[in-house]
């Protein structure tokens, strides 16, 4: 005789169910934020085995990893961008004044206040900080925005990558020149500063030589061949993206950079010789200044309205800017651009590289003995590494601000992009296309406005 279910028997039943759904959300949240962990490991192997991935080492990073892997990066991204909305960005003026004016000059002014906080406090003449990780600060804040991690950090987060790399060209060509000159106008002087003079401007030429060779080489020439791939087998190039995963295969690209970096920041041996509240007021203040940079370049990129009423009624607005032409106008008024393009220069602008900061600050201080160019350097290595770290999670959160925004009629963020702005016919600075989502491997374009404004509706 069979015996009928008892009452308990269904409610353990959907106990069993529920609980397996909580691992599996557990390990679905794991499995998209691998990269996170995949910067633990790369974090872990640099600290034991600092000899393979640093430079000269085993694999030899600076051709490996510094040409092939960061050319890899962009030869993916030259593959999977539009012609026309790499052409869009490039004349995006407003987008260039945001994000390097906040890269080149708001942050260097930032960073000159707490430096010279720092040293009102007593922080160095009491030795509690060692004036070479000051001089290292200051250097981090005068280098352009890095080559690859803000690039693929932009595509993981449903950003438009497409103006990422246009400020990544930008950013290194300008800032490049621009650098040195701002580090000698901004270092500190007096006191335990004068034997921390840099050399002079003369011995700047094979430092500019080998970052213009790096920028053509793993930048320029990848994205143009990627370009061309695009251009001339389309069907060819959208198949082999879709079939091999070649959006998350930037994200392990970008890994094996964060070993190299990792590497280099271990075998120096600095970060142990240095005074240990020296490297431990770095990493707080690295942590600090990146959230605070990229809060910066948010409201920058997407302020309130009535602030960007009020400054367009002074500048923009007023009476003399109406003798400008269209083009500046539009390039000095304030107003909100798309949330995509908003996700880009914030992680663009508070973002820094070492492949300028590094080479830079040994053409400078050649003069020195290699411990305290190493201690120079340092600020420029824990900077990179801790902002990989963070913007993983800045990621997370600009992914969620913008499905969020996509669920529902598109808000005033979206929808001002080129409001009241220059004449009928003439491109807006916000409008861009969705170029695709690197967690799904989804390549979508939108070629012109209305098609823009269909997928914010949807």
């Amino acid at each position: 005789m069979s015996e009928t279910p008892g009452p308990c028997e269904p409610v353990e039943a959907k106990r069993t169910p529920r609980s397996l759904q909580v691992v599996r959300k557990v390990l679905g949240f794991i499995w998209r934020n691998w990269l996170v962990l995949g910067f633990g490991l790369a974090c872990v192997l640099g600290y034991f085995f600092p000899h393979v991935a640093a430079r000269g080492g085993i694999i030899r990073s600076e051709y490996s990893i510094l040409y092939g892997a960061i050319g890899l990066i962009f030869l993916i991204n030259g593959m999977q961008l539009s012609p026309a909305k790499l052409k869009e960005h490039a004349t995006n003026w407003r987008l260039h004044i945001v994000v390097q004016g906040i890269s080149l000059v708001l942050i260097p002014v930032i960073q000159l206040i707490i430096v010279r906080i720092v040293i009102a406090t007593d922080g160095v003449s009491s030795g509690a900080i060692d004036a070479s990780i000051l001089v290292g600060m200051v250097v981090v804040s005068c280098i352009p925005t890095t080559i690859a991690s803000n690039v693929v950090m932009t595509r993981n987060a449903g950003g438009d990558e497409a103006a990422a790399i246009i400020e990544v060209v930008i950013g290194n060509v300008v800032g490049s020149i621009l650098s040195p000159w701002l580090i000698y106008g901004f270092l500190p002087n007096g006191g335990e500063f004068d034997s921390l003079k840099p050399a002079k401007a003369d011995t700047l030429g094979p430092m500019y030589a080998n970052v213009m060779q790096q920028l053509g080489l793993s930048v320029l020439l990848p994205l143009v061949v990627g370009q061309s791939l695009r251009w001339t087998l389309p069907k060819q190039v959208a198949w082999t993206l879709r079939t091999f995963y070649l959006a998350q295969f930037c994200s392990v690209l970008l890994m094996l950079v964060a070993w190299s970096t990792f590497s280099g920041a271990f075998q120096t041996g600095a970060l142990t010789a240095l005074p240990r509240s020296s490297v431990i007021f770095n990493v707080f203040m690295n942590i600090a200044e990146y959230i605070l940079f990229t809060a910066i370049c948010y409201w920058i990129a997407s302020p309130p309205d009535a602030l960007a009423r009020l400054i367009n009624g002074y500048i923009a607005e007023s009476r003399p800017s109406s003798y400008l032409p269209g083009i500046i106008r539009r390039a000095v008024t304030v107003k909100k651009m798309s949330k995509e393009l908003v996700v880009a220069v914030c992680f663009c602008g508070a973002a820094k590289t070492t492949s300028v900061g590094i080479p830079l600050a040994a053409a400078m201080w050649s003069q020195l003995d290699n411990f305290t160019i190493s201690s120079i350097q340092v600020p420029v290595l824990l900077y990179t590494v801790e902002q990989v770290f963070v913007a993983q999670f800045f990621t997370i959160f600009f992914k969620w601000w913008l499905h969020r925004s996509s669920k529902g009629a598109p808000d005033a963020e979206s929808t001002t992009t080129g409001e009241q702005v220059g004449t009928p016919g003439e491109p807006e600075d916000g409008t861009q296309a969705v170029e695709g989502n690197s967690n799904h491997g989804i390549l979508a374009e939108a070629t012109s406005t209305n098609q823009l404004s269909e997928k914010h509706v949807s």
